[in-house]
């Protein structure tokens, strides 16, 4: 049953938004909404579309943030 204090707009883990606008996000990530653009048509940064809208799963942009980290290595996360 849906709790009738809760919102659609709401994630379970307190007042964080479960979706986040293009602009939103790319500021979370710190990056222009340009290149939020290109990760998203590139597969790299997971996105969901209601209707024409695109928007982002606030734990999407962790994970991928968490997935395209590397520590040490030259630029591509490759060892030299």
């Amino acid at each position: 049953m849906i709790n009738e204090n809760s919102s659609p707009h709401n994630s379970m883990e307190g007042d964080l938004p479960l979706l986040v606008s293009i602009p939103q996000a790319a500021k979370t990530l710190g990056i222009s909404t340009r290149k939020l653009f290109n990760l998203t048509r590139d597969g790299t940064i997971p996105h969901v579309r209601l209707g024409r809208r695109v928007m982002y799963i606030q734990n999407s942009l962790h994970d991928a943030v968490a997935k395209n980290t590397f520590v040490g290595g030259d630029k591509n996360g490759k060892y030299i």
